[in-house]
């Protein structure tokens, strides 16, 4: 480097040090937050003769997946009647849906095939 070039970069360095006001750098990073998907899932097998889990229970207002899946060896159905919830699934067949109730309360969780074997349970909504 030459004495030409280093003197040069010393008054610069001595410019802005000495400059009456202070100097600012400034870097502009707003970043809008976005609310992580808060989308619950969960799994209910339907067995042949009952749900497992028997009980589920879902936030009231949250969005919530649910993945069934026909487990067992006859065509079942998921069907929460006051939630206006009837899937049907043949077996080995499994379905994603999305729920989101506004109210809260228990309700009756069935199989229209086999209710009267028992295949009954309750969807909770908190």
């Amino acid at each position: 480097m030459s004495v030409k070039n280093w003197l040069a970069g010393l008054l610069v360095m001595i410019l802005v040090m000495s400059s009456s006001g202070p100097l600012h750098a400034f870097a502009a990073t707003e970043a809008e937050l976005v609310p992580m998907d808060t989308r619950e899932e969960m799994v209910v097998e339907l067995h042949d003769d009952y749900f497992n889990p028997d009980a589920i229970t879902i936030a009231s207002g949250e969005t919530t997946e649910l993945l069934l899946k026909n487990v067992g060896q006859k065509e079942h159905t998921f069907t929460v009647e006051k939630l206006g919830i009837d899937v049907e699934l043949q077996p080995g067949e499994q379905k994603t849906i999305t729920v989101k109730p506004e109210e809260t309360g228990t309700y009756e969780l069935i199989c229209r095939y086999h209710e009267q074997e028992g295949m009954v349970g309750e969807v909770i909504v908190e």
